[in-house]
């Protein structure tokens, strides 16, 4: 194994992954997948939800290894909840939940409950999404990275990757200066190097 090589071993179906956006019915699927309908949660955090559940199914894994490293990247955060709370400022105080959905970081929570899981998680808000690749990469151990790109509406996007360490392949590699060389279909390798996160095509 090589501790700075990783196999993408699950992704997203939907999403910003294939350069669509999630399906219609995507609530109704989250919904069937869970067992239950969220509740007071808010959009980003049922996306992030969507994106890393459909992730996992297709990585054939139901939780993570303690040792992961699950990190989520947006550009914007919970856009349509602090909006709310902008508007409900203008007449006293924001209403608890409201102020709640607001906070990004509380996709984290909801993710670790769906997952059954306890381990290291963050999320980034960042102009340049591929800086959470490489972030994650410093930080990854033997059980390797979830991580996922979300943004609400307009348009909504949540695009999962799920890689392991795996032994370095007998692959070229390129660097990769954005989302979509990082998550790209063809892609199939990541390595870390000096000047960032490098990927390659190869097998599936």
């Amino acid at each position: 194994m090589d501790s700075m090589t990783w196999k993408i071993t699950g992704r997203t179906a939907s999403g910003f992954c294939s350069g669509n956006e999630p399906p219609d019915n995507w609530r109704e699927q989250l919904a069937i997948r869970l067992g239950f309908r969220p509740r007071r949660i808010g959009v980003l955090a049922e996306l992030a939800l969507f994106g890393a559940l459909d992730c996992l199914d297709a990585a054939g894994e139901i939780t993570l290894p303690a040792d992961t490293i699950l990190q989520v990247c947006s550009l914007r955060g919970s856009f349509s909840a602090i909006l709310q709370v902008l508007e409900q400022n203008r007449e006293g105080l924001p209403m608890p939940f409201s102020f709640l959905q607001s906070q990004t970081s509380q996709l984290l929570p909801a993710l670790a409950a769906a997952l059954k899981w306890q381990g290291n998680a963050g999320i980034v808000l960042a102009r340049n999404p591929v800086e959470l690749a490489v972030l994650a990469c410093q930080q990854a151990g033997s059980g390797g990275m979830l991580l996922g790109w979300v943004e609400e509406p307009g348009p909504a996007s949540s695009c999962w990757l799920r890689l392991e360490p795996c032994a370095l392949p007998s692959a070229s590699f390129v660097a990769a200066s954005s989302l979509m060389e990082l998550a790209s279909p063809d892609t199939h390798y990541w390595r870390l190097s000096r000047d960032g996160v490098e990927v390659a095509s190869g097998p599936g």
